[in-house]
């Protein structure tokens, strides 16, 4: 387990606050509390610890990905899956857990060792579009400190947001015409229509 990892649970063995609060810890406990009272909220506080020492773990563990989908849109554009992870030994599944429960969001899964010398592992993800504008993106944006992660998030960020957007204009633009020279046919895949997709490919 990586020195992050160690400092992280040793701490929090000695943190008696549950973490139940999920959501990005209710979004800071409400912006640490500054909502409804004047000056510092242990339970904001400690909310906001937690979240900084789930940074950490993410920092060395996490990773921000994109998968393709198939099938691919019906104009030929790629259909992507953004993924937010954090894979550990599953003796450290308890992290992942405080993971999930700060954030309110996401899943854990479990894989038996691949080889007889290797550990079981354990996997937290979150692969949705609303669980990243929820959890994902606000919790990394508030946590995750300058490092080669937070980079790494900063360039997934914008790449889903750029997607989304692509999708956004797709949607307003109904389906796209074939390809085809002289056909305004709309299309069934591979930027061609369901006559020409045929004969191209048979199905």
């Amino acid at each position: 387990m990586c020195s992050t990892c160690k400092a992280y649970e040793a701490r929090g063995c000695a943190d008696s606050l549950s973490l139940q609060l999920g959501a990005v810890a209710q979004l800071e406990e409400r912006v640490t509390g500054s909502h409804e009272v004047v000056g510092s909220s242990p339970i904001s506080s400690t909310s906001r610890s937690n979240g900084f020492m789930l940074g950490g773990l993410v920092a060395g563990e996490g990773c921000f990905t994109t998968t393709r989908r198939l099938p691919p849109f019906a104009d030929g554009h790629p259909r992507l899956r953004y993924k937010f992870s954090v894979e550990m030994a599953s003796r450290d599944r308890q992290l992942l857990e405080r993971l999930r429960d700060f954030l309110g969001r996401g899943s854990i899964h479990d894989t038996p060792a691949r080889r007889q010398s290797w550990r079981p592992t354990s996997t937290f993800l979150i692969a949705s579009s609303v669980g990243h504008h929820e959890a994902t993106i606000p919790f990394a944006e508030t946590y995750l400190l300058d490092s080669g992660k937070r980079r790494q998030f900063e360039e997934w960020k914008a790449s889903f947001r750029r997607y989304e957007n692509e999708n956004l204009r797709r949607s307003r633009r109904g389906r796209s015409p074939c390809s085809m020279v002289g056909c305004d046919k709309p299309v069934r895949g591979q930027g061609l229509c369901r006559q020409h997709y045929y004969r191209a490919t048979g199905y």
